[in-house]
Formats: C-alpha cells, sequence, structure tokens
C-alpha cells in the first residue's frame, strides 16, 4: 500500500507535537492544525483519510471536534491522542466520537504507523463502498422509523443479575426476541444459533470477565454489535474496550432506561450496516491482517487466553 496517496489531518495545540507527527508521517499527505476550528476547516476542503486529534486542546476539546469531524467526513478514521487517562474523554470517544483508537502519549513510533496505516486500509475501503452505492443510486438508511412492529433482529443480554434480566426481557420483548444469561459461556453458545444483532454485557459476569467476553464476540462474530454495561469508573476498561473490543457503546451505570431503548435501536442499524458490508468491517480486516489465535480452543477460557496472546502481539493499538 502506497502512503503517497493517503491524506491525514494532524491536529494538536503543541507545535512540537504536531511536527514530530508530521516527521512520523512525511511518507502521507499531511495537513495539521493547532486547534479543533481550524481542524474543522481543513475537513471541509481536503480528503481526509485518517484524522490524529489530540484531547486537551482549549476552545474545542478532541472528543468535540471528531464529534463533529464525524458529522462533515463520516469515512475519515477517527484517532484520538491524549496523555491524559480522562475517564468521561474515553467514554465520549466511543458514545460520541465513535473513535477507531485511543492512543496514549508518548506513542511507540511503530506502533501508531501500523495503526495509521491499518486505518487507511479502512478508510479506503469505506471510501469504495460510498463510491459504489452513489453509483448505484442507493440512499443509505440514517434512522429506523420508531415502531413496535417486531424486528427480525434479535437481541442477547449477559448480567450475573438475573432480575437485571428479567427487566431487560420485559423492556425490549415483543419488538425483539431477548435472549438473557447469567453465564458468557452460556450466551456465546447461542449467538450462533441465532439472528443475534447486538449482544449488551455487564463486566462482571459469573464465570469470566465480562469485558474479555464481549472482545470475544467481535472477535468471533464481527458482525454482531457490541455495548459494555459497567459501574466502574475504569479508564484503563474504557480504552481496552476501544481499542481490543471495538464496542460500539460504553455506558457507565445507572444510566436512564431510555438511553439504553436508544442504545439498541442505534445499534441494531448498525448491525444491518456491518452485515450489509462485510468488507468495510475494520474488525472482519484486523481478522485477516492480524489472526494469529487458535481456533481449536474447547473452552471460552481457552478461547480468551489465546485471543489474549493475539491482542498481546498485534501490531496495532
Amino acid at each position: 500500500m502506497s502512503s503517497a496517496k493517503f491524506q491525514l489531518l494532524l491536529v494538536d495545540d503543541e507545535p512540537l507535537i504536531l511536527q514530530s507527527l508530521a516527521l512520523l508521517f512525511e511518507d502521507y499527505v499531511v495537513h495539521a492544525a493547532e486547534s479543533g476550528i481550524k481542524g474543522l476547516e481543513i475537513l471541509k476542503h481536503h480528503p481526509i483519510d485518517v484524522i490524529i486529534s489530540d484531547q486537551r486542546m482549549p476552545q474545542m476539546s478532541g472528543v468535540d471536534f471528531l464529534r463533529i469531524a464525524k458529522d462533515i467526513s463520516p469515512n475519515s478514521i477517527r484517532i484520538l491522542l491524549t496523555g491524559y487517562a480522562d475517564l468521561q474523554a474515553v467514554v465520549d470517544s466511543v458514545n460520541v466520537g465513535e473513535i477507531f483508537r485511543y492512543v496514549h502519549k508518548p506513542w511507540n513510533a511503530e506502533k501508531l504507523r501500523e495503526t495509521v496505516r491499518f486505518a487507511c486500509t479502512v478508510a479506503e475501503q469505506r471510501r469504495a463502498m460510498s463510491i459504489a452505492k452513489a453509483a448505484s443510486g442507493a440512499i443509505p438508511a440514517l434512522h429506523q422509523p420508531k415502531d413496535d412492529a417486531p424486528s427480525e433482529f434479535e437481541l442477547l443480554f449477559v448480567d450475573s443479575n438475573e432480575r437485571h434480566l428479567e427487566q431487560f426481557k420485559a423492556f425490549f420483548e415483543p419488538k425483539y426476541r431477548t435472549h438473557v444469561s447469567t453465564k458468557a459461556s452460556e450466551a456465546f453458545r447461542l449467538i450462533p444459533n441465532h439472528n443475534i444483532a447486538v449482544v449488551v454485557a455487564d463486566s462482571h459476569l459469573n464465570d469470566v470477565d465480562g469485558s474479555d467476553f464481549l472482545i470475544a464476540v467481535r472477535d468471533k462474530f464481527p458482525h454482531v454489535v457490541t455495548v459494555l454495561m459497567t459501574g466502574s469508573q475504569d479508564a484503563k476498561l474504557a480504552i481496552k474496550m476501544i481499542n481490543d473490543g471495538q464496542v460500539y457503546r460504553y455506558l457507565v451505570k445507572p444510566f436512564p432506561r431510555e438511553t439504553l431503548r436508544l442504545t439498541i435501536e442505534s445499534a441494531v442499524i448498525h448491525h444491518k450496516i456491518l452485515r450489509e458490508n462485510p468488507a468495510a468491517n475494520s474488525k472482519t480486516m484486523e481478522n485477516a491482517l492480524f489472526r494469529n489465535a487458535d481456533s481449536t480452543a474447547r473452552s471460552i477460557e481457552e478461547m480468551l487466553a489465546a485471543l489474549r496472546a493475539t491482542i498481546a502481539s498485534k501490531p496495532i493499538y
């Protein structure tokens, strides 16, 4: 893949950081901005493939910038770069900005280069998909009508609290056939036998770590959308779910039931997009490029151990 044809937008209020990044990516077409406002202007006039933005900037934070950038250039891949373990920023980056990766300062130069190289591949696929849709005259569905008609898609909730599971089932049926389980191992076996669109799991499960379970779901079933529920104020967990699990939403408890309903509606639409466009699914692409996990694992514990080894050896963030 020739880097010269890809365009990067670097946004940071520190000139030395911009200079360092520009040198790291000198074989790309690089645009640099010292504020989110300047970055948005660049984005309006150039076909940017990958955006790398700092979080803590005056006037406009990185998350706010990436949220607006997503509307201006939805096919651009967004990476948040920061030296601060700011939980709210991390959570907002996935729930609002829908970022691709979260990278700590100081970064590993080669790992960041590989991450951007992979992000450019994803951006290229997304752009090709958009061009093909435009040529065919297809109009993308931007929203789903709010109605109570039964859906063809099914939900799966995994929680160690049975009372919570009963409430989830009562809330989402009959519109969605809703499966529930207190054990990740049982839930994992349900997915290939049903039309599961969204898996929602608590971070604390009876048999395995809920975050590890969701990472395994996305790895094995890239078209299934995952949502993590947690009461933990843990930035490391949020970063793990973004970089390793590509979680769709990260919900910090307690949250309103309406928030969960809107999350599920949006997640189902996202599942439809992933299912209809597998070539543009970044998780499918990542598995094809970096797969070396043991596919012969007999139990979920063995599978998670193999997956952790794969994640640890990946050349990207």
